[in-house]
C-alpha cells in the first residue's frame, strides 16, 4: 500500500449529502490525478520543500481552478461542489500535504481577493491560471489569534502607503507572490482609522518571507518581514479589514471542514487495511472486538463530521451560512481528525511512529489545521455567540 496513497480518490466515496452530479468535471479531475501522480506523491511534500509552484501550475493549466470558480451567483453552486471534489481527491493524495497548498491558493487568498472590489482582476485571473499566488497574512508572532491587537502598522511614506510589522503562521507564504496584509491604521492614512487590508507585491523592497520549521504543512507556512514595504492597493480601508475577514471566514471554516472530514475518512480506511494485514499474537489486529469496535465509533464521528461540512457547503451555495454553524464544522472535524489520526498510530505501533505513515502526517497537520481560520477556542466562542 502506497503510504502517500492514502485512498485512491477515484475509488473513494463521495460522502454523505454530496452535491449535483458533474461527471465531466470528475473525469478532468482524475484525469489531473492520473498524469500527475508522481507530483502529487513526490516526497518533498514531506521534507520540508514542497513542490508547490509546480503543482498550482498544473491544476492551473488543467482548469481546476476556474472550474471551481464562479464566474456569477448562478454559478455558484456548481462551483462550490467542484472545489468539495478537488479538495477531497488532494486529501487523499501525498499525505494530504497538496491538498493544504491547494485550498489555501483557491478557497483562502483567491476566494477573498475575489470578493473584493478594489482588487485588481488581473490576480485572479493570474491565480485561476496557476501562474501567481497570495497569501493572507494576518496572524502575529505576539498576538496569534487576537486581531484586534494589530501590532503591524500602515502608514505615509512620502506620497505612497507602506506597512512595517512581522506576520507568522502563513500559509503558502514561501511561494506567494502577493500578500494580503491585515495591517492597523491609527492614522488613518487609508482614510479611516482601525483594520485595513493591503495588497503588498512580495518581491518588493522591505519584504522578507522565510518557510517555519513547522511540527506539520512542512515547507508549507512561513513568517514574513515587513519593513516600509510599499502598498500596491488597499483592498479595505481601515476600519473594514477585520469585517471583510469576519466575512470570508465562513466559506474558509467550511472548507476546512470539508478538507478534515476527507483526511479523515483516508486516515481512518488506511487503518482499517492495515489491522487487516497486521497480526498480533497469531491473529489479525481487526479480529480485535476492541478494535472493530474503535475503527465502528471513528467510522460513524467521521460521517458525521463529512455530512456536516457538506451541509455548510449547502448553505454557502444558498448564500447564507450562519457563524456559529461554519465554527461548529470546524471544530467538531478537527476534533475528530486529531483521534482518527492518534487512533491510528496507535494500532500501527511502531510504523506509524515512522516519517511518511498516513497517521503521522495526519496527526501533525491536524494540529495546524485545527489552528487555520481560528483556534479551537475562536471556535467554541464564535458557536456560543450562534
Amino acid at each position: 500500500m502506497n503510504d502517500r496513497t492514502i485512498t485512491d480518490p477515484r475509488t473513494a466515496p463521495r460522502g454523505p449529502g454530496t452535491g449535483p452530479d458533474d461527471p465531466a468535471f470528475r473525469a478532468r479531475l482524475d484525469g489531473f490525478l492520473t498524469e500527475h501522480r508522481a507530483l502529487l506523491d513526490d516526497p518533498r511534500w514531506e521534507d520540508g520543500t514542497p513542490p508547490v509552484p509546480a503543482l498550482l501550475a498544473a491544476a492551473g493549466a488543467a482548469g481546476l481552478f476556474r472550474d471551481a470558480w464562479a464566474a456569477g451567483p448562478a454559478d455558484r453552486p456548481r462551483a462550490l461542489w467542484r472545489a468539495v471534489d478537488l479538495h477531497a481527491a488532494l486529501a487523499r493524495v501525498g499525505g494530504g500535504a497538496p491538498g493544504a497548498a491547494v485550498l489555501t491558493h483557491l478557497d483562502v487568498a483567491t476566494r477573498l481577493l475575489g470578493a473584493l472590489p478594489g482588487a485588481d482582476r488581473a490576480l485572479v485571473d493570474g491565480a485561476l491560471a496557476g501562474r501567481t499566488t497570495s497569501a493572507l497574512a494576518a496572524t502575529e508572532p505576539e498576538h496569534g489569534s487576537d486581531l484586534a491587537r494589530l501590532t503591524t502598522r500602515v502608514h505615509r511614506d512620502g506620497d505612497r502607503l507602506a506597512v512595517t510589522g512581522g506576520k507568522w503562521f502563513i500559509s503558502n507564504a514561501p511561494f506567494a507572490d502577493h500578500l494580503l496584509v491585515l495591517a492597523d491604521d491609527p492614522d488613518a492614512a487609508t482614510g479611516r482609522p482601525g483594520p485595513a487590508l493591503l495588497l503588498v507585491p512580495a518581491g518588493a523592497p522591505g519584504v522578507a518571507t522565510a518557510p517555519l520549521d513547522a511540527l506539520g504543512h512542512r515547507g508549507l507556512t512561513g513568517r514574513v518581514r515587513l519593513d516600509a514595504a510599499p502598498v500596491s492597493a488597499v483592498l479595505a480601508p481601515g476600519g473594514y479589514g477585520l469585517l471583510v475577514l469576519m466575512r470570508h471566514w465562513l466559506h474558509e471554516r467550511v472548507m476546512l471542514a470539508v478538507r478534515m472530514g476527507e483526511l479523515a475518512d483516508a486516515v481512518l480506511r488506511h487503518a482499517v487495511a492495515a489491522a487487516r494485514q497486521r497480526h498480533t499474537f497469531g491473529v489479525p489486529l481487526i479480529a480485535n472486538q476492541h478494535v472493530r469496535f474503535t475503527l465502528a465509533r471513528l467510522t460513524a464521528e467521521t460521517e458525521e463530521v463529512r455530512a456536516a461540512a457538506r451541509q455548510g457547503v449547502r448553505l454557502l451555495a444558498e448564500g447564507g451560512c450562519p457563524a456559529g454553524y461554519a465554527a461548529a464544522c470546524k471544530h467538531r472535524a478537527a476534533a475528530v481528525l486529531r483521534e482518527v489520526a492518534d487512533e491510528a498510530l496507535q494500532l500501527a505501533g511502531g510504523d506509524g511512529y515512522r516519517t511518511g505513515h498516513p497517521a503521522n502526517r495526519a496527526l501533525r497537520d491536524a494540529l495546524g489545521l485545527a489552528l487555520a481560520g481560528g483556534t479551537d477556542e475562536l471556535m467554541l466562542q464564535q458557536i456560543d455567540r450562534g
